[in-house]
C-alpha cells in the first residue's frame, strides 16, 4: 500500500511538473513574439521619421517603406510578423501623423501595443487593442 502511494506521489509530481514546465515554456514564447513586436514598432518608427525627412513631412505604408527601402521586403507582404499582426494608420496630409498597432493574431496569446507618432511613445494592453490612453512601455 505505501509503495503504492509512493509511485502514485510520485507520478503526481512528475504530471504537475510537467505542466509547470509547458507552462513556464509558453510564457517565454509569448514573451519573445511580444519582444519583436516591439522591437518591429522601433524599426517602424525609425523608417517613418526618415521617409518623413525625405517626403516633405508625409508619412507612408507599410508596403510603401518597404518599396521605397526604409524596411525589409516582408515589410510589402500581407504577414510581415508570424505572431502578430500589423495594422498601420495614416493621419492626413494637413495633421500629419501615423500610428502603428501591433495585435496577436487570433487564438494566439500576447499583448496588445500600439506605436503613437505624436508621442513616440509604444502603448500597451494586456487585454484588448492598445490606445494612446494606455501606459507607454518602459
Amino acid at each position: 500500500m505505501l509503495r503504492m502511494m509512493t509511485i502514485a506521489s510520485a507520478c503526481f509530481l512528475c504530471i504537475s511538473g510537467c505542466q509547470s514546465y509547458s507552462t513556464g515554456l509558453k510564457q517565454s514564447v509569448d514573451r519573445t513574439d511580444e519582444t519583436v513586436a516591439i522591437s518591429t514598432l522601433h524599426s517602424i518608427a525609425v523608417a517613418e521619421r526618415t521617409y518623413s525627412v525625405s517626403n516633405e513631412g508625409r508619412y507612408a505604408s507599410l508596403t510603401q517603406l518597404a518599396e521605397a527601402g526604409y524596411l525589409d521586403s516582408r515589410f510589402a507582404s500581407d504577414r510581415p510578423l508570424k505572431d502578430y499582426v500589423l495594422t498601420m494608420k495614416i493621419d492626413s496630409d494637413s495633421d500629419p501623423g501615423f500610428s502603428c498597432a501591433a495585435d496577436p493574431r487570433d487564438g494566439r496569446a500576447g499583448r496588445h501595443f500600439l506605436l503613437d507618432s505624436r508621442s513616440g511613445e509604444i502603448h500597451v494592453n494586456d487585454t484588448q487593442p492598445a490606445s494612446t490612453t494606455d501606459p507607454a512601455i518602459q
